[in-house]
């Protein structure tokens, strides 16, 4: 007859190798569903929830920022403001010609490399 090693070292025949085990679908089972695993699953939620909500706490505890005084300063009302503020003009003076922009090509697109 001949054999093998499983695992554990022990010596197993063909004999049991080939053996067909019945079992129930209960049996074949590792674990049992029900209410135990929904209770670990609802307490490992809760957990969570609680770390959660003390590190926020801590979180708004350590942050300075409702400390700051924000303070809007609004021109005064005999200066005013020029009408372009907040545009860039890029067209260039007379006699000078428009700058190129930057390309982002590789010379060589094939080796990634300039030779």
């Amino acid at each position: 007859m001949a054999g093998y090693v499983d695992e554990r070292g022990d010596r197993v025949s063909t004999k049991d190798t080939n053996r067909t085990v019945r079992v129930t679908g209960i049996e074949a089972r590792q674990g049992l569903l029900g209410r135990p695993v929904l209770m670990v699953l609802i307490g490992g939620l809760l957990l969570a929830a609680i770390a959660w909500a003390g590190v926020e706490m801590f979180g708004e505890a350590t942050d300075n920022d409702g400390a700051t005084q924000t303070q809007q300063v609004a021109p005064a009302e005999d200066q005013a403001a020029p009408a372009n503020q907040g545009t860039v003009d890029n067209t260039p003076t007379n006699g000078e010609q428009m700058q190129t922009a930057p390309t982002d090509k590789d010379p060589t697109p094939q080796t990634g490399t300039d030779r």
